[in-house]
């Protein structure tokens, strides 16, 4: 089956990027999350915008277009969620309430523990 978002299977090299960028010390932590407001803190926006070049060997041409075309907080929550997915993981999020203000914490969580139960 030929993927629709890549045309190069994302590797451990550019997840690792995406890690550093992200300022995750490790995938499989589960107390690590991060907030819009992090990624402002963390100039995730410009550090993306470095490796631009780098994600778009991995996207297919239409989609490198959509996703690396003025790249906000958004977009790079995206591109992580699109990346770790492929290795079996999914960036979730949670809404707190703080100071009656709506904030989402986005954390990961492994795919690898769902199992499948079928009754024949």
């Amino acid at each position: 089956m030929k993927n629709q978002l890549f045309r190069r299977n994302p590797d451990r090299y550019i997840i690792n990027d995406l890690m550093l960028i992200f300022n995750i010390k490790s995938i499989d932590d589960e107390n690590f999350y991060f907030t819009k407001q992090d990624l402002s803190n963390l100039n995730v926006v410009n550090k993306m915008n470095d490796i631009k070049e780098k994600l778009e060997i991995y996207y297919l041409p239409c989609k490198a277009k959509m996703y690396l075309k003025d790249i906000n907080e958004q977009k790079c929550i995206t591109i992580l969620r699109q990346f770790i997915k492929y290795i079996e993981y999914n960036l979730q999020l949670k809404e707190k309430s703080i100071n009656g203000k709506k904030n989402y914490r986005y954390f990961i969580k492994s795919n690898k523990d769902k199992v499948l139960i079928t009754f024949d």
